[in-house]
């Protein structure tokens, strides 16, 4: 009986959750966390080609091609890769919910424009973080990716892509198997079928292949026969999506060109996509002018990071494995989750593009309206980059218009931030309003790839006015507050809360007389106590104090972020409240053993 199986000592098999990808995946319980994984047992043949090469060795392969994208918000997690009756066995993140991209489609038909979008942003964004390392994928399709409740358990809120086990780097040999390109027909680039090698452009085409599928139903070189579908994808220019936007067509056919050469980039893709997915941003119109809602919720002082108020536990595991390890010098950095690189993310304000060109004549009248942004959100002057704000909806989070009230950065516990603000076109500021969200989505794009479940909140002014203030692009945290600002409006030495910090960021500890601890931010060009990794996340539904936090940090990161024998992997989590609020998000964090500082410098990668 399947549930009566242990692999390697310590992982409890529970259910066969399916097959593919060289293997079938199994539910399963780690017996040294308590905690639920997915095992995913590599198919060993009885005779083996020697040409597809040892079938361990490739298990172990694909475990470190995943393990370096590990920390990737949309690469599926690999914790370990143990052996077993013979062959190897890869440990996988487990998220409830999940079904692959293909599933979706045929349970729910084609997809909307702006889900597809969405959906091809952050496959891309993970594509791109293996193509930096020079991994490529080699046989992305709808079935690789992955459609997970995100952690306030909205159905498909998490995309991840899966299935590295025929990945190889650019400068590897290519595997073959009696003559055929691995890969999935259909899918395939024209250079592959022609014999050419696997490169980043091929991935991108077969990213265009399965978008083109996720929005019209039917894949662009789908035939009667396989012979046929080949000489499509070879041959045949694939129609025009029908039910595609303008920004979403661009980017599918872009990247369907038959020339690697004439194939759209990804930095270009990443834009367009982040212009198409309207329904990742929270933009929504003028609500009816009603009076201002009394009061809203009341701020409070949040607790230092380590003080025993907060319900802030440090939890070690030391760290024996050298490490691969990512260089990062702040909140700021880190893979853009919506696009490409940013030339100006320090000025906070932009101009959106104008649909038409404002007339050259003055307004006869100035007009601003006494509630710039409409009586029910309350405030009476514009927004500008870095002010904080406390926000009441009326029902659900983040829908419809919220009241809003201006509180202290430091002093306050905020609820949200002005990143950016985008400056009003010509005499029209609400015409442009897609301008508006894109060009929100991209300023935060960096910023928001380091929080843990962040929203993003387009705020635009009542229609109406002649000289309106900006348009405000607001981050928000699911299920928890702030705790004070954010990236670059931060400073060093300031108090910090887990909410604040994110990969790459560098702390220092100091105990207070009552015996708590403030963690202050410092640069990590100087000698500082401890290094942020990251993010994790704790499942099921245990209290916080159930939780190893500090070995769900080791699992995740350990073997990444060590930089030799004698450091620690420390596990922070927030208050009780928002822990079971369903903020179960870990903080993880590097430290050294005996209690001395890391030397002055950023984490440096191993390979």
């Amino acid at each position: 009986m399947a549930g009566e199986r242990i692999i390697a000592g310590r992982y409890l098999l529970r259910q066969r959750l399916g097959s593919g990808g060289g293997g079938s995946v199994w539910l399963a319980e780690d017996d040294k966390l308590r905690a639920q994984v997915a095992v995913k047992e590599i198919d060993v043949p009885d005779e083996p080609d020697g040409r597809l090469g040892d079938a361990a060795d490739r298990g172990r392969n694909e475990a470190l091609k995943a393990a370096q994208l590990r920390e990737h918000p949309n690469v599926i997690t690999v914790y370990d890769v143990v052996e077993d009756d013979d062959r190897p066995w890869i440990v996988m993140e487990y998220l409830p919910g999940t079904r692959d991209l293909h599933a979706a489609i045929k349970e729910r038909g084609p997809l909307s424009s702006e889900e597809t979008a969405r959906i091809g942003a952050a496959a891309l964004d993970g594509l791109r973080a293996g193509h930096r390392l020079g991994i490529v994928h080699r046989d992305v399709k709808p079935s690789n990716i992955l459609l997970a409740p995100d952690h306030s358990g909205t159905a498909d809120g998490r995309v991840l892509i899966t299935d590295y086990g025929i990945s190889l780097r650019a400068r590897e040999t290519r595997i073959t198997q009696s003559g055929m390109v691995v890969g999935t027909p259909g899918y395939v680039a024209p250079e592959r079928l022609s014999g050419g090698e696997a490169t980043a452009a091929s991935d991108l085409f077969s990213l265009g292949a399965t978008l083109y599928l996720a929005v019209e139903g039917t894949a662009p070189f789908e035939r009667d026969t396989l012979d046929a579908s080949l000489l499509a994808a070879l041959n045949t220019e694939p129609s025009v999506p029908e039910r595609a936007s303008a920004p979403l067509t661009r980017a599918i056919m872009g990247l369907l060109a038959k020339d690697p050469l004439k194939r759209m980039q990804a930095d270009r893709a990443a834009e367009l996509l982040a212009e198409a997915a309207t329904d990742t941003t929270y933009d929504v119109p003028s609500a009816p002018s009603t009076p201002p809602r009394d009061g809203g919720p009341t701020s409070t002082h949040r607790t230092p990071l380590g003080a025993p108020a907060m319900q802030v536990r440090r939890l070690p595991v030391l760290l024996t494995l050298a490490a691969v390890l990512v260089a990062g010098g702040g909140f700021g950095l880190g893979a853009l989750t919506f696009g490409g690189a940013d030339d100006g993310t320090r000025s906070p304000e932009v101009r959106a593009k104008p649909v038409a060109t404002p007339s050259a004549l003055p307004s006869p009248t100035v007009t601003r309206g006494a509630y710039p942004y409409g009586r029910q959100v309350g405030l009476r002057d514009g927004l500008g980059a870095g002010q904080c704000v406390d926000a009441d909806w009326k029902g659900e989070d983040f829908e419809g218009r919220p009241g809003l009230k201006l509180v202290d950065c430091r002093d306050d516990d905020p609820r949200g931030q002005v990143i950016a603000t985008v400056a009003a076109a010509g005499d029209t500021p609400a015409t442009d309003a897609e301008a508006v969200r894109a060009e929100c989505t991209r300023r935060t794009a960096a910023l928001r790839a380091t929080m843990p479940d962040p929203v993003l909140y387009v705020l635009t002014p009542e229609p109406g006015q002649s000289e309106p203030p900006a348009s405000a692009c607001l981050l928000f945290l699911k299920h928890a507050t702030l705790g004070g600002p954010l990236g670059d409006f931060r400073r060093y030495g300031d108090e910090v809360y887990i909410t604040q910090l994110g990969p790459g960021d560098c702390i220092n500890s100091e105990e207070d007389e009552d015996g708590s601890t403030t963690e202050t931010l410092v640069s990590c060009d100087e000698p500082h106590d401890e290094q942020v990794a990251g993010w994790t996340w704790a499942s099921g539904e245990g209290s916080s104090d159930s939780v190893d936090t500090g070995g769900l940090c080791e699992e995740k990161y350990g073997v990444d972020w060590a930089r030799g024998k004698g450091h620690e992997m420390w596990g922070w989590s927030s208050t009780d409240e928002e822990w079971d609020a369903g903020f179960r998000h870990v903080m993880c964090s590097v430290a050294r053993e005996d209690g001395k500082k890391l030397p002055a410098g950023g984490m440096k990668p191993a390979y």
